[in-house]
């Protein structure tokens, strides 16, 4: 299967409400449809993550999700260079509390890999988390997420990550500071 049918088959997956594994920056992630909520608890269920850690969401442009947002996006993030950092941002009652761990703020990174703004131009935004159960090591390989997760998802992805070494920056979307480098 050449990349493109692989592309093809992961978006088919998420469209009609199934859980796969993806190549993201750094790591390897479980991703689904943003907009799919019992996809979402079933992504949770297979890593086991705990409900109140929320999730991050994948897009390919802020205003994707601008109708969730409490407050503008910072023209730093909208413009930023580089490696993208993964932006939280207060919201409103119109986003689902599974993204934020019932908090008050979502986690969003706009991405610009190849593979990922594929994706996401076709199924629309996506949530993201490492690729691992709860308290092991985020997957860094294919090879991993089949031994680790195979069984548990509907689809592992064809190809690699970008190769960076750690997770992205997190930064506040009302300050620009950063939270985690």
């Amino acid at each position: 299967m050449n990349f493109q049918d692989d592309l093809i088959t992961t978006s088919r997956i998420i469209e009609s409400g199934g859980v796969v594994a993806l190549p993201t920056e750094g790591v390897w992630g479980l991703s689904c449809h943003v907009d799919n909520l019992s996809a979402i608890q079933r992504l949770l269920d297979v890593k086991k993550r705990d409900l109140k850690k929320g999730l991050i969401t994948l897009v390919i442009d802020f205003s994707h999700l601008e109708s969730w947002f409490a407050r503008p996006v910072l023209n730093l993030a909208q413009y930023e260079s580089g490696r993208p950092s993964t932006w939280v941002i207060p919201v409103n009652y119109d986003c689902p509390n599974i993204l934020t761990g019932g908090g008050k703020s979502v986690a969003v990174r706009r991405v610009k890999m190849p593979y990922l703004v594929q994706l996401i131009r076709i199924t629309g935004p996506l949530v993201s988390t490492s690729a691992n159960r709860s308290g092991r090591a985020a997957c860094i390989s294919r090879w991993q997420v089949m031994n680790q997760l195979a069984g548990l998802v509907d689809h592992v992805a064809k190809g690699r990550t970008q190769g960076y070494r750690k997770p992205s920056t997190i930064r506040d979307m009302q300050t620009g500071t950063i939270i985690r480098d």
